[in-house]
């Protein structure tokens, strides 16, 4: 899977470009683990191009907004598909991030 970094002023956004598996879980976590390694405590996972998501792509997201809520890292995700929605909504994952409906939303509550 690809991962692109954007920047957007003093946040990072993180763009997975497929679907968030059990395959391809561990490039999204490194792609965010470099951003707060290099000082980034401000990530937007931008999901516009994630059309689906399996049980260890969730535990991936919760496990990281968990991770962010006992260190300074703050973790937004960003443009949900319906079906990415659903998905959380089901597995009751979906009220344990913080979920904007735009990328441009979401970094606009780090203001």
């Amino acid at each position: 899977m690809k991962v692109d970094v954007e920047r957007q002023g003093s946040v990072s956004v993180i763009v997975p470009r497929d679907a968030i598996t059990e395959a391809s879980t561990e490039t999204v976590e490194q792609a965010v683990s470099g951003e707060t390694s290099s000082g980034g405590v401000r990530l937007v996972i931008d999901m516009t191009h994630v059309p689906f998501v399996d049980s260890a792509g969730i535990e991936c997201l919760v496990r990281m907004a968990r991770t962010g809520s006992s260190t300074a890292l703050r973790l937004r995700v960003a443009s949900l598909s319906e079906t990415v929605r659903e998905a959380l909504y089901l597995t009751g994952t979906l009220k344990q991030l913080s979920v904007y409906d735009s990328v441009e939303s979401a970094v606009r509550s780090y203001l």
